[in-house]
């Protein structure tokens, strides 16, 4: 019988690893001008697809974040108020507009927004300043906000950390057509942003739970180079990850390629980005990079391989590409070296220690990212170590929820971590 057991194992086990290596091909289709985003699955595909030009400003949910970005993808632009504060609300005048600077997401993490791009750190965020008794984030300053639809000034009134309720008004430079409005997040909490349509006056729900989706295909601004070998801000289109999704980039390597072990992972939201991708004026047509794949660390903490293999233009939006599952998160060629690292104390408000199972071997990466994948801390432990189990503290969190990741030879996991 025991015998008979094993070989059923092995024959299931082979089934699903054999699978690991096997290629599917997939595509998405974003529409003319690429109007739509599109929220994807490594394990399950398209998720979801919504259109682009229905929301204007949106807020990062986590209630002890205070994260709120414009849509760029759809023309929005923000500008802070250069001539006042937030009680100047009345006298706001526009005169020399043209000549402020104007605000934008960052390319690299969810929770920074344009909103924010002023921030200098805790307690100042930016659009406000957070209060160290009622944990709440009172406003300080003024914003001109440019949609499809016209031009308004803003003002984020309070955020009222707790409850996790916005406030915030908006009106025509003119001062009429003044909405106030109290925004509760919490209905929002399983998404990453609660959405707001300021011509509309009204909350959108367009997004999937956050677990149930990997990548997001979009526009949005990124870092590019300029003919005269400079950086700036430009909307592109390309893939951004969900905040707890890794990637890594190799290039130039056989389509073969497998050994993505080596190099650690990259937290930031446009790990994959845009470039995969260029326009040849010569044939005026997209062409795919060729030789250049990327490993995904999903939400599900499976590794899959991605290569990209075809880009229509805007009056499509078509992406082909393929995918490879090269790792399960509940199957290895070790059991134990597949579980879990343990944290504790979590919840915690001070110190944490972190242990590996005995047979995770080698040098391994701790990292504490935020939940917009900002990372935080980052060390190199030794086997010995971490087996035994390593304190960290001193490490100046805030309130709220956190990503610690151990990766290193053959062991990827990643665990949220609680501070109160």
């Amino acid at each position: 019988m025991k015998r008979y057991i094993y070989l059923i194992h092995t024959f299931i086990f082979t089934i699903l690893f054999s699978s690991v290596s096997y290629s599917q091909p997939d595509s998405i289709t974003m529409g003319t001008g690429y109007a739509d985003d599109i929220f994807y699955s490594f394990k399950n595909g398209e998720v979801s697809k919504a259109a682009r030009n229905t929301w204007d400003i949106a807020f990062f949910t986590p209630r002890f974040s205070a994260g709120i970005i414009i849509n760029e993808g759809n023309g929005v632009q923000l500008y802070t108020y250069p001539n006042g504060e937030i009680h100047d609300w009345a006298s706001i005048d526009t005169n020399g507009m043209a000549n402020w600077p104007v605000m934008y997401n960052s390319p690299e993490y969810w929770e920074e927004g344009a909103f924010n791009a002023n921030a200098p750190g805790h307690p100042d965020y930016g659009w406000g300043l957070y209060n160290m008794v009622d944990h709440s984030v009172y406003g300080d300053s003024l914003f001109v906000i440019k949609t499809p639809s016209g031009i308004k000034k803003l003002k984020i009134d309070k955020k009222v950390s707790i409850d996790n309720i916005y406030h915030f008004t908006y009106a025509n430079l003119d001062g009429s057509d003044e909405q106030v409005v109290e925004l509760d997040v919490k209905p929002f909490e399983t998404k990453r942003f609660a959405y707001y349509s300021l011509e509309n006056n009204e909350a959108l729900d367009r997004e999937p739970a956050k677990e149930n989706w990997d990548i997001l295909f979009t526009k949005y601004m990124d870092w590019t180079t300029t003919l005269e070998g400079d950086s700036s801000l430009y909307l592109v289109t390309g893939v951004t990850n969900n905040v707890g999704v890794f990637s890594k980039n190799f290039y130039p390597v056989e389509p073969s390629f497998s050994d993505w072990f080596p190099t650690p992972f990259d937290s930031t939201k446009n790990a994959i980005g845009y470039n995969w991708k260029t326009f040849d004026m010569g044939i005026f047509q997209w062409t795919i990079k060729d030789s250049n794949y990327y490993f995904v660390n999903t939400v599900d903490g499976d590794i899959y391989k991605l290569g990209f293999v075809s880009w229509t233009g805007s009056g499509s939006g078509v992406c082909v590409f393929e995918k490879s599952l090269v790792s399960l998160s509940s199957i290895g060629d070790d059991e134990e070296i597949e579980e879990g690292f343990t944290i504790y104390p979590n919840p915690t408000s001070d110190f944490i220690t972190i242990k590996t199972p005995e047979r995770v071997k080698g040098t391994s990466t701790v990292r504490i990212l935020d939940q917009s994948g900002r990372l935080l801390f980052t060390e190199n432990f030794t086997d010995n170590e971490l087996n035994e189990g390593i304190q960290l503290s001193n490490l100046n969190l805030s309130f709220g929820i956190y990503i610690v990741s151990v990766t290193g030879d053959k062991y990827a996991k990643s665990q949220k971590l609680i501070v109160r």
